[in-house]
């Protein structure tokens, strides 16, 4: 349609798909307005608040806390 393909387009477009996948959001929500996307609603959230932005469904309950240091 005009443009060409390239390999930042195939990645963009894969790291799209992985925001999907871990928000459980598509770009076509509603609740992205002209104004804002899923790219930009993930990179406002990194890192603090990353873990409420996760789609828990995705990770079948295995979200529990677990222990970094063990003693």
């Amino acid at each position: 349609m005009g443009s060409q393909v390239s390999i930042l387009g195939d990645m963009y477009s894969f790291g799209i798909l992985i925001l999907e996948i871990f928000t459980g959001r598509r770009p076509t929500d509603t609740c992205f307005q002209a104004s804002s996307s899923l790219h930009h609603f993930v990179e406002t959230a990194l890192p603090e608040k990353v873990m409420e932005i996760l789609d828990k469904t995705a990770f079948h309950g295995e979200m529990m806390s677990k222990p970094t240091n063990r003693e």
